[in-house]
């Protein structure tokens, strides 16, 4: 494809992602995707076309979701028909299909086609975890040239884009509709006056439901903030596009990638990374690509590299903005060609793993000031996560505290309510990552009360501090801890085994804060 071709469907198709990514209402969304595709491929009309079972005769039976036109308007009646042939060929194949390519020229012949005197057809599949959930059917009346066999990958790409937004849509409306079931519930109940107590624990069991999670996996905080970000994490997982992850140092990047990798459709294969900005570039790209035997001195046997390792599985390029410029062309070419060169060899071998990117630089501002390639920032920045910063979320400062000295010492020591106060306003600079250490190195003094003179100095003298004064509900950390335990139990329905793994804590200490706190359980 020509090079200035490609950057305008690379910036088209990055735009147009973004926009569906923010259309939650499945009737708005249909018709948005079709009239996006349309105007990414500059075609006439446009259909999605989605599969319900098949015939009797074994052929799918579909149904054609929405039809529009180049102007935006819905199509209706024969202008909303399409080529039956052309779409069960591509959710056959699972491949697309362009009039313009020589293997396909046939569609040309096909009678529908020449009835409706279609002159052009676009059709690729649309894919989700590799499984088949419709088709974007695209065609030209009037330019028989309207697409060439250059379109197909950008438009594949976009048609999996979308639908990832119609699933996502989807899942929110059956939320919605149960969220709206569950209030109809619970105002029946409470007019009952819960008389019985089975009417308390379906209440209780409804209430638990909704309940954020004070866990993610390796993450920790029932924040908004966080809440948020746990959203977007199972919306990744569900896709196999690259992420480019952005938040600053110590925000815990990684453990994100590692939670869209444990929740996607391969979590059993292998997830591995590489720091972008620890290595020169000679390592730095033997360690990616890997290299062949004399390729360099030291170089005495084959090596595989980690786009090679990492299979099917996921493979994060941890701080991607300090990437040479050299690399980040070489990097380009694997993602564009889906295959990788070693050092040293003249083959490229195919690459199947999913590519995770994260930085703490701003990368649209390195583009902007020519010290990060456009064309790589679109490849990346497909599917977008922000990690919030430790001081946008300060209320979950008590649970993580909790979590990290109990996780230091088996009986941790206790807060006074000041040295909370000042640990909760705090900036934290270093984010999650500071934290971490200042409760470490709490836990090793051995005393079993942290008063304010325990606290490091940028702590206690209160560097950087941007809410002073401010509390935590007034509670100590000996409350926030309570009802930690009593919401884990809640949540886990009395299992506390369940709960034990919820808190990171082992279920021996479990049993020791529900004696300590005289919790019923």
């Amino acid at each position: 494809m020509d090079p200035q071709r490609e950057m305008l469907w690379l910036r088209r198709l990055h735009q147009l992602s973004q926009r569906l990514a923010q259309e939650t209402n499945l009737k708005e969304l249909l018709p948005a995707i079709l009239d996006a595709a349309i105007e990414l491929a500059q075609a006439e009309r446009g259909f999605l076309v989605r599969s319900e079972g098949k015939t009797s005769t074994g052929r799918p039976r579909i149904r054609v979701d929405a039809a529009r036109g180049f102007a935006k308007e819905t199509l209706a009646g024969a202008r909303g028909k399409v080529s039956r042939t052309v779409v069960e060929r591509v959710m056959e194949q699972k491949r697309g299909v362009v009039t313009s390519r020589e293997e396909d020229a046939d569609i040309r012949e096909v009678s529908s086609v020449q009835e409706r005197r279609v002159l052009a057809i676009l059709c690729v599949p649309m894919l989700l975890r590799g499984d088949l959930v419709g088709v974007l059917y695209l065609d030209h009346r009037f330019d028989v040239q309207a697409f060439s066999e250059q379109d197909v990958p950008v438009a594949t790409a976009f048609a999996d884009m979308a639908a990832l937004a119609i699933e996502t849509a989807e899942l929110l409306h059956q939320n919605r509709t149960g969220q709206e079931r569950l209030g109809d519930t619970l105002r029946e109940l409470e007019a009952l006056r819960r008389a019985q107590r089975e009417q308390r624990e379906v209440v209780a069991e409804a209430q638990a439901q909704r309940f954020a999670p004070l866990r993610f996996g390796g993450l920790i905080g029932g924040s908004e903030r966080m809440q948020a970000l746990y959203r977007e994490i199972e919306r990744a997982a569900r896709s196999t596009a690259p992420v480019l992850i952005s938040g600053e140092s110590g925000t815990g990047k990684e453990l994100v990638a590692r939670e869209i990798h444990a929740r996607g459709s391969r979590p059993h294969d292998p997830f591995l990374s590489e720091n972008c900005a620890a290595l020169n570039d000679a390592l730095l790209e033997s360690e990616l690509f890997g290299h062949k035997r004399g390729a360099f001195t030291g170089a005495n046997q084959d090596r595989k590299g980690l786009f090679a390792l990492a299979e099917r599985g996921s493979l994060l390029l941890d701080e991607v903005g300090d990437m040479s410029p050299a690399l980040q062309a070489k990097l380009l070419r694997v993602l564009q060609e889906g295959q990788v060169r070693p050092v040293g060899g003249d083959r490229a071998q195919p690459i199947a793993c999913r590519v995770i990117a994260s930085t703490h630089r701003d990368l649209r501002e390195q583009v902007a000031a020519g010290e990060f390639r456009e064309d790589l920032y679109y490849r990346l920045d497909v599917l977008r996560i922000h990690v919030p910063p430790l001081r946008e979320r300060p209320q979950d400062v008590p649970m993580l505290l909790n979590h990290f000295l109990h996780q230091a010492q088996r009986h941790p020591p206790e807060l006074t309510p000041k040295a909370l106060e000042l640990l909760v306003g705090y900036t934290w600079p270093g984010n999650v990552r500071e934290l971490e250490n200042e409760a470490r190195r709490l836990a090793a003094l051995g005393t079993p009360r942290i008063t304010v003179r325990h606290l490091s100095d940028e702590v206690r003298e209160g560097r950087g501090l941007a809410r002073g004064g401010a509390t935590y509900s007034g509670k100590t950390l000996g409350e926030v801890e309570k009802e930690m335990v009593k919401q884990a139990l809640l949540e886990s329905k009395g299992n506390k085994a369940r709960a034990a793994r919820q808190l990171g804590i082992p279920k021996t200490s479990l049993y020791n804060l529900i004696q300590r706190y005289e919790i019923e359980a």
